[in-house]
């Protein structure tokens, strides 16, 4: 079975590149997460249940904004994957948090059911959306200023560089003509 070229990697980099472009995110987010909350709410113990919803979604967007930032710039330095550097940071901002406080401080089953309201899961939802909306607009403004402040062939050069060619010719071939 063939991976689907969306999941390809950027074809200038060994997989070693592309392990410790995944592995250098996964640190970041949590060192920047436990950091944020630790330097706002003076100890990690705010951590310490799943009743700390707030401290969550602050950690949470702070880390995300770095995640986001460091996959869009290992987006234009072509490592990661072209369409792996959006799938990445959402897995990583949204699971490696809630991994990492239960290895900290230990599961909270009986937090964690309470904050679902039966079938309803709009505070896990709100939760996911606000840890992921500002690294996605962070995202956004690392490749807007970096699509604006490069020359048109030096693109297409870029694109033809780090692009595997099944993945140019499927989506991006078809623009230049």
């Amino acid at each position: 079975m063939e991976r689907p070229l969306g999941l390809s990697s950027f074809a200038t980099q060994s997989r070693f590149q592309h392990a410790l472009t995944v592995v250098g995110g996964l640190a970041l987010c949590l060192v920047v997460y436990f950091g944020t909350v630790a330097v706002v709410f003076g100890s990690l113990d705010a951590l310490a249940t799943e009743a700390s919803i707030t401290e969550q979604r602050v950690g949470g967007a702070v880390a995300s904004v770095a995640v986001w930032t460091y996959f869009g710039l290992a987006f234009v330095r072509g490592y990661g994957g072209p369409v792996l550097n959006l799938v990445y940071p959402i897995a990583i901002v949204v699971a490696a948090p809630f991994v990492a406080r239960w290895a900290l401080f230990g599961p909270d089953v009986s937090g964690l059911v309470s904050r679902f309201v039966g079938l309803v899961l709009i505070e896990p939802l709100a939760t996911t959306l606000l840890v992921v909306l500002p690294g996605g607009a962070a995202f956004l403004a690392v490749l807007t200023v970096w699509s604006t402040s490069i020359a048109e062939e030096r693109r297409r050069e870029w694109e033809r560089r780090h692009l595997s060619a099944a993945f140019y010719d499927a989506f991006v071939a078809e623009e230049y003509e």
